[in-house]
């Protein structure tokens, strides 16, 4: 069996016994409460045994659903290329940076660990095509580990990048992978900034206030393409950059530092760079 085999078949059979396992952990406890329930209770309620059947015919017939979704993602993931697979592989077996953002781990469905409906690697197989798109993800997040996953979604949107296009193949052919990394690092620290001013919001002004801050600046905490071109186009200092956010108006770049002051965000940005092996 080729590497490339065996990771895809790992990657299948712990993603079954993960589902698997889940099942179970809902059985045993459905099964603790029905038990819990008088028999007395349970004529009050209308609880009949053709109540309990429908139940779980609804129930299996929703797992049905379930496992054949987790087979196309068992299928999608069969082509992506090897040395994909193989970075995922050998981030997994030192449980590295994207096993830890994304949940997953080689003792998936294994007695004893439990994952919710939204982790483990049964949901990651499910979702990843619906969440991330294809391959490129897992490409770019090797390529520039970031603090914040999400980013890596916005960075396309605002790139006008479509599948297979990535960051990764951009800094290789256009800009550079330190351009790229830096455009990353600038808007993480940006959207930390813009979260920490709306706690210290909160606290001061109460809930009501906060809320409002959250939802008006609910755009500053994304990408615009504005943005990335003025960036990529001119890749100002760290201070030049701050004077800018704190100057322009949000239609220019669809992004400002809204209350935030620039020694605050600068603070913010070069604690972000000195952050050993991450580059966003």
């Amino acid at each position: 069996m080729t590497d490339r085999n065996r990771i895809l078949a790992e990657l299948a059979d712990r993603a079954r016994r993960d589902l698997q396992l889940r099942y179970d952990h809902f059985d045993r406890e459905e099964a603790a409460r029905t038990a819990a329930i008088s028999d007395e209770r349970k004529k009050q309620l209308n609880l009949t045994p053709e109540h309990f059947r429908k139940a779980w015919e609804f129930i299996e017939g929703r797992r049905v659903q379930e496992r054949a979704q987790l087979e196309k993602g068992i299928a999608f993931f069969g082509t992506f290329s090897s040395d994909v697979l193989a970075a995922l592989d050998d981030d997994l077996r030192n449980e590295g940076p994207f096993s830890n953002a994304h949940g997953i781990s080689l003792r998936d469905g294994t007695p004893g660990r439990h994952t919710s409906r939204h982790s483990g690697t049964a949901s990651f197989l499910s979702e990843f095509k619906s969440r991330h798109s294809g391959e490129r993800y897992i490409r770019d997040f090797f390529t520039f580990l970031p603090t914040d996953p999400s980013i890596i979604h916005d960075a396309w949107a605002a790139l006008g990048l479509e599948e297979p296009t990535g960051l990764t193949e951009v800094a290789d052919e256009q800009y550079s992978k330190q351009a790229i990394g830096d455009m990353l690092l600038v808007t993480r620290a940006l959207r930390s900034a813009q979260e920490a001013y709306q706690g210290q919001f909160v606290k001061s002004t109460g809930y009501g206030w906060g809320d409002e801050f959250a939802y008006r600046t609910e755009h500053l905490r994304h990408f615009t393409r504005a943005f990335a071109e003025y960036y990529l186009e001119r890749v100002p200092a760290d201070e030049a950059l701050a004077y800018e956010l704190g100057n322009s108006t949000k239609d220019r770049y669809g992004l400002t530092l809204e209350g935030v002051t620039e020694q605050n965000f600068l603070q913010i940005l070069q604690r972000y760079r000195g952050s050993i092996g991450r580059m966003a």
